[in-house]
């Protein structure tokens, strides 16, 4: 170990040599004293190329790099005039507020290209830059599967091999399901999304719920007046969506008002196969179950929208409301399956089929609040909450045939359940950041509540009417509180980016089997350390290294005890004793002249939940049934580049190789 750090350090001492020191910082504001993000800054001098950078989000520009000397700044942004202005470097210089006038001249017509990295490497975070890039004519979906570092396999997403991620947008959690999220992005235009975070270790600011977090960047309006669009869409694959979108926006110098509508429609289809072997007493090979599954959902009616409104009285205060909301009150699906029983020689000995017609409407709501307090232009207060309610029913009705080959049926069974759900989530958050020259202090407290009643009855019949089953029907109440809060502090010295923070959470939860009378408690209180590192040698070489302690609270569906059956032979429960996941994340970055990123990185779990399957003999039975396993370990290498081949080609490039190991011991 004492090796492999000096040899580290020899690393970054070499790369050093042709560092430079020199740092230009400052901000570009309108004449409303707004802040004018991804303004385009450029330092040009005889000596030197042009070297361009952009402002953030709120503003802000810092260049590296330079040798010093004598300078002409340049910045410029779309509906404004350019500054030029000649500046003296010598060290770390700071420009102040560069105020930027609107232009008059009217915008007949106005090209845009994708000038910055679509790839940026920050000090904890990938950023995935969609906004005017040729990307940003796709779904956003289709832009969230393309995302560096992000693995996608039907519905579902995963980032270095855990599917436990944790879905922002605009910094705000939402509650989707892997098919409603993609429902969701599907019918969201591209050219809507600034662009995607992939946070594999993120900072203290954040929940420490999930191994790591998407954080999707949703396009803000800077121009003045009215602007307005239309938008539809269309795709064909096997079967066809489409999509119609609105959009409507006011802005002044105080007041802005956001408003935008979807409506999509599509069909989506699955397929799949499976394979189980039952094996007899000495071991051998009894019989071998095949079963194919095709599987048809219909969502023709899918709603979104979103409301915002902001109001600035002041250059110090900012007051802002929303509501958002995502339903789709016909969904259903057809779901065929049919499973052939062979012999341990191979012959066909029996088979059944089932036939699953599934009702599923959906529909969630949230409000939200937001009141940000600027005591000085680095210095300010944010307060905001939201609530959201989640309604989701699943009513299925399946009936089942056994037939011997080439025979009619002999029997038949089915199985009819109605799973209503009702979950409402409760957050009130208090964040404070200040910044002083090269270094940034950021603390806060956050509430949350979440309550949720899962309801199901279950009916079957064995050739008769339908009877009410009391043994399968039950009713679960979960109620979770969590009070936390952080601190994170981050500054630059030199050529380091340092960055660290600290994060404490306080958990009670309640999980009311109320059929069985069941009820399962749990009080604890988790600290989550956060740490990163980040060494520019020059524009060339990057090192940065970054720590990061994570819990994964089980989902609400695995905390129930209901069985969820696809088929007579099986079903899927949860476990009302399910205990947290403790994750440690570690990684080791490097980028390549700010083109070519490697991430080496390796995650322990310990009790990781984890559906495990198994086989009952006594009743020929498929159960899939979360649990708490040992531990998981994952280690892998991601890498990720932009090139630009021709000026009317431009490729994006990743690639991830992973290896992963659950250790568990079986029923």
């Amino acid at each position: 170990m004492k090796s492999s750090i000096t040899t580290l350090l020899l690393l970054l001492v070499s790369l050093s040599a042709t560092a430079q020191s020199s740092v230009l910082t400052g901000r570009v504001k309108d004449a409303a004293n707004g802040p004018i993000p991804f303004a385009d800054v450029s330092l040009l001098a005889a000596a030197d190329s042009t070297r361009a950078h952009m402002s953030d989000e709120n503003g802000y520009f810092e260049l590296k790099g330079f040798k010093d000397g004598n300078y002409t700044l340049k910045v410029s942004a779309l509906g404004f005039k350019d500054f030029t202005k000649a500046i003296v470097l010598k060290g770390k210089t700071d420009v102040g507020d560069i105020v930027l006038e609107e232009s008059s001249q009217l915008l007949e017509e106005v090209t845009i290209n994708a000038k910055r990295p679509i790839v940026r490497r920050k000090i904890d975070r990938l950023e995935f830059d969609v906004e005017n890039s040729t990307l940003s004519s796709e779904n956003g979906w289709e832009i969230l599967k393309k995302t560096p570092g992000i693995n996608s396999a039907g519905n579902g997403l995963s980032i270095r091999g855990s599917s436990n991620v944790m879905i922002l947008i605009n910094d705000k959690r939402v509650y989707f399901t892997g098919q409603e999220l993609q429902q969701f992005l599907e019918n969201t235009p591209g050219d809507q999304i600034k662009s995607i975070e992939v946070i594999t270790n993120p900072p203290a600011k954040y929940e420490a719920q999930g191994t790591s977090i998407i954080n999707i960047k949703m396009r803000k309006n800077f121009m003045k007046g009215y602007k307005g669009s239309v938008s539809a869409a269309y795709v064909q694959s096997t079967y066809p969506k489409g999509v119609v979108f609105t959009s409507q926006n006011y802005r002044n110098d105080k007041f802005s008002v956001y408003g935008s509508y979807m409506y999509g429609s599509g069909t989506y289809l699955e397929l799949g196969e499976s394979r189980r072997e039952y094996l007899n007493s000495a071991g051998g090979l009894e019989s071998v179950w095949r079963g194919q599954n095709d599987a048809n959902f219909q969502a023709t009616q899918q709603n979104s929208y979103n409301f915002n409104m902001q109001f600035e009285p002041d250059s110090l205060n900012t007051f802002n409301i929303g509501a958002n909301g995502f339903f789709s009150l016909k969904s259903t699906a057809e779901i065929d399956h049919i499973n052939r029983i062979y012999d341990g020689n191979g012959n066909l000995d029996s088979l059944y089929t089932s036939r699953n017609r599934r009702s599923y409407p959906y529909k969630t709501n949230t409000i939200n609040g937001f009141y940000e307090h600027k005591f000085t232009d680095k210095t300010n207060i944010n307060i905001s909450g939201d609530y959201s309610w989640y309604y989701n029913y699943e009513g299925q009705d399946i009936t089942a045939d056994f037939m011997l080959p080439d025979a009619a049926p002999y029997r038949r069974e089915r199985i009819n359940s109605d799973d209503d759900r009702r979950i409402s989530l409760l957050s009130l958050q208090a964040d404070f950041v200040t910044r002083k020259d090269s270094s940034g202090f950021e603390g806060g407290i956050r509430f949350g509540r979440v309550t949720a009643d899962t309801q199901l009855v279950f009916r079957d019949s064995d050739g008769g009417d339908l009877v009410y089953n009391p043994n399968l029907s039950n009713e679960f109440l979960y109620d979770e509180n969590i009070f936390a809060a952080y601190a994170g502090y981050d500054m630059e010295l030199d050529k380091w980016n340092l960055k660290a923070g600290l994060r404490g959470e306080y958990t009670s939860l309640e999980g009311n089997s109320v059929t069985t009378n069941e009820v399962n408690t749990q009080e604890y209180f988790k600290l989550f350390p956060t740490a990163y590192a980040l060494y520019k040698a020059n524009d060339s070489h990057h090192i940065g290294l970054s720590y990061g302690k994570r819990i994964v609270r089980p989902q609400y569906s695995w905390l129930s005890p209901f069985r969820a059956y696809s088929n007579p032979y099986v079903y899927s429960t949860g476990d009302p004793r399910l205990q947290p996941t403790i994750a440690h994340n570690f990684s080791l970055l490097y980028t390549l002249k700010q083109k070519f990123n490697f991430d080496l990185y390796y995650r322990h779990e310990v009790d990781p939940a984890l559906q495990v399957q198994y086989q009952d003999y006594a009743t020929t039975t498929l159960i899939r049934k979360y649990t708490n396993i040992e531990d998981n370990n994952s280690v892998g290498l991601d890498f990720n580049t932009n090139l630009q081949l021709f000026t009317w080609w431009e490729m994006g490039l990743s690639a991830n190789a992973g290896y992963f190991r659950n250790t568990f011991q079986g029923v």
